[in-house]
Formats: C-alpha cells, sequence, structure tokens
C-alpha cells in the first residue's frame, strides 16, 4: 500500500508526465490519490489511465485540496497559473508542491510562492527535471574533479522561447556549476511577430550574458543558431564537454492511448536521456560521459520524498532554484526594456517583456496574434487564456 498521497492539478499531457515520475519511484511509495481538472473529457482519461476513483475527480482544484489533504500536490497547469495554484495549495499545508517550470510569469509570482510555501512550512519544487539525468548527474560530479579545468562559460542554444525552452538550459548551466550566484544580465530580444505561447507574449529571438560569482558566464542563444538543443557546451581552461538528450524510440515508449494524444505520447519525456562528452589534452578525442539511464521525472519525485523525509536538505530542484532561473530571464528582459546591462538583485517585479509588448516598445512588422500551443488546447478555443477567441 503507498505511503503517501499525490494530488494532481491539470491533467494534459505534462500531467501524464508527472504521473508517470511518481508512480515510477522505486517500490511506489505514492499513488496518485486525486486529480483536478475543469475540462471533463479531461479528467475522464487520466482518471481512468491512471486509476484514479470518480469520487476523487475534481473540476475546482480547491474543492479538491480542502477534501483530499493529499501528501504531495503536483501543478501542471500552463504557466500563468502556476503562482495562483501554488499559493493555493501551500495554504492547505501539504508536505510539498511540485511545481512545473517555469516557476511563474515575472519575479513578483514567484517570490509570492516562496512566501506562502516558507510561512505554511511546505517545501516547494520546481520541475526542471533535466539536471536529474543519470549522464548529467555524472557530468557535474566530472566537472567538479577538474576534467576541464576552471569554467570559464556555459553556452546554451535552443529553439522556442526563452521561459519554455532555454529556461531549462539556464537551469542546467547554474547546477553544472554548482549554483553560482548570477551578478549582472546584458540581453536583447527581437519581436517581429505578435507570438503568443501559453497565452503570453512571447519574443521571436533572444541573446543574453549573465555574469556569475564564480568568474564565468552563461551566453544565452534562443532561437539564433542550432545545435545545441536542450543541453550546454561547457568551456573550461583544461577543456571542453557538451551536453545533450535523446530518448527512447518511439516503438519502445508507452502509448497514452485511448487519451487525447496531440503531440504523440507523453512517455516520450519520461524516456528522455541526457548524453555528455568532454575533451581535454589527455583523453585523445572526445571522451563519452556514461551512467545507467533512469528516468529523471522520476528521480525528481525521489527526491522530493527524500526532502521531505530529511534525507536531503539541499534538493536539485528546490524552490530558490528555480527562482534564480526566472531572475535571470527577468534580468535578460528587463535589459532588452532598459538597454543596459543589469545588476542583480532584480528590482523589477513585473515581467519586462509583457511591460514592452503593452507599451508599444517592441512594434511587430507582422500584425496578427498566434498561439504556438493552439493544438493542446481541447474544444474551440485556441488559447488557455483567451476565453475562446
Amino acid at each position: 500500500m503507498a505511503k503517501y498521497r499525490t494530488a494532481v492539478i491539470a491533467c494534459g499531457i505534462i500531467g501524464r508526465v508527472h504521473a508517470r515520475g511518481w508512480l515510477g519511484v522505486e517500490g511506489q511509495p505514492t499513488e496518485i490519490g486525486a486529480l483536478a481538472d475543469t475540462n471533463l473529457d479531461a479528467q475522464k482519461e487520466y482518471g481512468d489511465f491512471f486509476a484514479v476513483g470518480e469520487e476523487h475527480r475534481y473540476g475546482d482544484y480547491r474543492e479538491m485540496l480542502d477534501k483530499e489533504q493529499p501528501d504531495f500536490v503536483d501543478v501542471c497547469s500552463w504557466h500563468q497559473m502556476h503562482a495562483e495554484m501554488v499559493i493555493a495549495a501551500a495554504a492547505r499545508r501539504p508536505k510539498a508542491i511540485l511545481c512545473q517550470k517555469p516557476m511563474a510569469v515575472d519575479l513578483r509570482e514567484a517570490d509570492d510562492m516562496l512566501t506562502a510555501c516558507a510561512r505554511n512550512d511546505v517545501k516547494l519544487i520546481i520541475a526542471y527535471q533535466r539536471p536529474h539525468h543519470a549522464v548529467w548527474l555524472r557530468a557535474r560530479a566530472l566537472v567538479r574533479e577538474g576534467v576541464i579545468g576552471k569554467v570559464s562559460q556555459v553556452q546554451l542554444a535552443c529553439g522556442g522561447n526563452l521561459l519554455n525552452t532555454n529556461s531549462h538550459n539556464i537551469r542546467l548551466a547554474l547546477f553544472m556549476m554548482d549554483e553560482p550566484e548570477v551578478e549582472w544580465v546584458v540581453g536583447a530580444v527581437e519581436r517581429t511577430t505578435e507570438l503568443v505561447e501559453r497565452g503570453l507574449p512571447a519574443e521571436d529571438a533572444c541573446m543574453g550574458v549573465a555574469g556569475c560569482a564564480n568568474g564565468a558566464n552563461i551566453l544565452i542563444m534562443g532561437n539564433l543558431v542550432g545545435g545545441l538543443g536542450q543541453g550546454c557546451r561547457i568551456i573550461g581552461s583544461e577543456g571542453i564537454m557538451e551536453l545533450g538528450t535523446d530518448r527512447l524510440p518511439d516503438s519502445e515508449v508507452p502509448s497514452d492511448a485511448p487519451m487525447y494524444m496531440p503531440e504523440g505520447p507523453s512517455a516520450r519525456y519520461n524516456c528522455e536521456f541526457g548524453t555528455g562528452r568532454y575533451l581535454n589534452a589527455s583523453t585523445e578525442g572526445w571522451q563519452e560521459v556514461d551512467a545507467p539511464i533512469h528516468d529523471s521525472w522520476a528521480h525528481q519525485c525521489q527526491e522530493a520524498i527524500d526532502w521531505v523525509e530529511g534525507k536531503i536538505e539541499s534538493p536539485i530542484s528546490g524552490g530558490d532554484r528555480g527562482r534564480a532561473v526566472q531572475e535571470v530571464m527577468m534580468a535578460l528582459f528587463e535589459s532588452a526594456r532598459k538597454r543596459q546591462r543589469i545588476h542583480l538583485p532584480l528590482k523589477t517585479r513585473v515581467n519586462p517583456l509583457n511591460l514592452m509588448v503593452a507599451n508599444g516598445d517592441l512594434p511587430v512588422e507582422w500584425p496578427g496574434a498566434h498561439e504556438i500551443r493552439s493544438r493542446l488546447v481541447r474544444g474551440e478555443s485556441m488559447s488557455w487564456h483567451d476565453g475562446g477567441k
């Protein structure tokens, strides 16, 4: 019998990935005990698939929290709902909350989430799962051992917008350097269309540099060059390391059927694994980083359980580390807005990109809002946040 009960808020694609993470922890100490989603089809599909009884399915997540009193709350909604849901969950005092990345849409929300959890003695985990890849854990150990010398730069380059994709890579860069403080950020953004991602204005491209207290810097490139994707290149005084991702072939990936699958099987994320290689003067070419593959989501859920049980004190995915990513992203946007280097701590609490769009500081060349995640929305709506328009 399971030791803990997890309640899932929002039963979409990422909610399935999270559920597999909880159920993938060795010995299955946690069950999916309750769910909440405003869409009845999503409720039924998810509940049937993950064996959540009808009496534990809710349209109102606050009602679910009040009636179920779960040990863990897992927030799998879109970005704009994270802060509201985490704060509400924290008020009910579960043992811990796991919230999908990015932590929030601005720095104020991130701080409110941390405050709500602190005052209610609730542990907060932000689901930047990729540092939990086995190969990347091993790669960090190798960096600590000095296989590439002193790190001077971590290079990031990914398609997609900053909050959705390169946020993962910023988290990775900080993780690989053992969480240095970021002292300043300088950045620029391009927005020639009315791009919207999960209901939020998004940039077409961005570039930034973040200077860290350890003397290294992080080079951030979004939609500018290819080649790195979800991963990074680490430049050291004695060598180079490159990290990437791969996944099992679809023939080996569990299906979501009969659930709605607009992107194919969600378990592709659970079947993703890290890759790595490094080069220095003694390797005589690239040396692969090897480690037994595991589900990074399950590893993250195991960490949440271990944190609750007092087995660890400083989790890889703690809320403070999600906030550090949030501050770098918002500082990059603020640098673009103010056209100057931004020294941290960041004083601006709102999302500077949203502010620039609202103020007309980024006039588009080709008008017409388009939601790049519209294919994931059920029914007639084109976004969760536009009332169906």
